[in-house]
């Protein structure tokens, strides 16, 4: 949230927190679908990291549909284990299949900003139904950004702490445990530089890559100067650049999503939220497989800004799954000849105060274009989407929203302000009709 603007925002939404509060009747779920494959899956034993390149997959001709699932609520459920101090806002979740077991990372506070009283948990199951802690932070300061990746048949786990203060973004060190193949969790160790943010890390070709980024993120007045980065680990703890060229983009980026062809080809889509002279929204980025950190970036920004990016191969083709603006008028509404300090505050507070969903997008190969296909269960404050490839045609996805039985409209805020829930949903590719 925009420290320059959240004040303004949280004394005009103060009637709005009133009325915010959700039952967690609307967090239920009726469909079994998911924990069943879930469950079957866990059976076979044939869960792996979602490296299908690396296994010599080629695309076919059939045209393929996305088919998603009912969601199906973890959090709040009955499955969930008593001891866990789950609060109304549930949000920045991770997944993760490691021997034998579906893990869950989930950041869990009284409201979506910083508070003394937010923490983060990691709970697993082998059923996608009864779910077991495995991990908990709570450190007396924000905690965001989880995530689970398997490394070297070790499960890693990643988050950073910040501050207290309601109105303030500050990301020290990124903390650092894993769990090996006995259970035991080591850790926590600082790493990365301080207050660099990682975002997406995905083992492809081998490799485990990740993009992170650091800088002026949410500063309100001057030039945007925030440094995108993308590197490589061979051990989930030491990240180093190839042809130190870590540094991919300087400009109001922050998250990136990433993901490669079945060429070797990369593509990415940033989240253009601080501005710079490309405008204000997101970019849609190549780069060649023969020098995957040389990233091409349009000359001007697509106006829409795609929050929380995450993207995902199948038959090789590149799909998005972001947070998506309800709203008539794009992210970058602000005339580019005005200030950027008023650029920011006229784009990030009616984008605050418009109503949001999540949704599938798939990037136009041809064009560098993002194209919307459907949205996903989502409202109010929605979209951290978490995916694990479960076959050639099957994707699970972990993501939170508020509840999506009412109020579809409700703003972004309000969200932010009310109760949220993580569900987990299947998408299931079939040829189309």
């Amino acid at each position: 949230m925009p420290e320059g603007a959240i004040k303004f925002l949280l004394l005009y939404s103060f009637c709005v927190l009133l009325s915010a509060c959700s039952s967690t009747k609307y967090f239920t779920s009726k469909d079994q679908y998911v924990p069943e494959i879930i469950e079957s899956y866990l059976e076979k034993g044939i869960i792996e990291n979602d490296d299908f390149l690396a296994k010599g997959i080629q695309a076919d001709t059939i045209n393929y549909c996305p088919v998603p699932s009912e969601p199906y609520w973890v959090i709040p459920s009955e499955g969930l284990a008593e001891n866990l101090n789950i609060q109304d806002s549930n949000n920045n979740v991770s997944i993760e299949f490691f021997n034998g077991k579906l893990y869950l990372a989930f950041r869990t506070g009284p409201t979506h900003f910083a508070s003394s009283k937010t923490g983060v948990y990691v709970i697993s199951s082998r059923d996608g139904i009864s779910w077991e802690e495995e991990l908990s932070l709570f450190l007396g300061r924000d905690v965001r950004e989880p995530f689970l990746i398997e490394i070297e048949n070790e499960l890693h786990f990643y988050c950073f702490t910040a501050g207290t203060q309601l109105t303030s973004f500050q990301p020290n060190k990124i903390n650092h445990y894993k769990l090996d193949k006995n259970g035991k969790w080591e850790g926590p160790e600082e790493i990365l530089t301080e207050g660099e943010v990682h975002w997406s890390l995905k083992e492809r070709f081998g490799k485990i890559y990740m993009t992170s980024y650091k800088g002026s993120h949410y500063q309100l007045e001057g030039a945007s100067e925030v440094d995108l980065y993308f590197k490589y680990t061979e051990n989930g703890k030491d990240f180093e650049p190839d042809k130190q060229k870590s540094i991919v983009y300087k400009g109001g980026v922050s998250e990136c999503a990433f993901e490669f062809d079945y060429e070797g080809n990369l593509w990415a889509v940033t989240r253009l939220e601080d501005g710079d002279e490309s405008g204000f929204g997101s970019h849609v980025i190549f780069a060649d497989k023969q020098d995957i950190y040389d990233w091409e970036f349009p000359e001007i920004a697509d106006d829409r800004s795609f929050m929380s990016p995450k993207l995902f191969n199948h038959n090789n083709e590149i799909y998005l799954i972001a947070r998506r603006q309800l709203g008539r008028k794009p992210f970058g509404r602000v005339a580019r000849n005005r200030s950027m300090k008023w650029q920011r505050l006229g784009n990030w507070i009616p984008y605050s105060l418009s109503a949001k969903t999540t949704a599938l997008f798939k990037i136009n190969k041809e064009q560098r274009k993002v194209e919307w296909l459907m949205d996903l269960p989502g409202a109010g404050d929605t979209a951290f989407p978490s995916i694990q490839q479960l076959d050639q045609h099957r994707f699970l996805i972990a993501n939170y929203s508020s509840p999506t039985q009412r109020r579809k409209k409700r703003t972004w805020l309000s969200g932010q302000l009310g109760k949220t829930g993580i569900y987990l949903q299947i998408i299931d590719f079939q040829p189309c009709d």
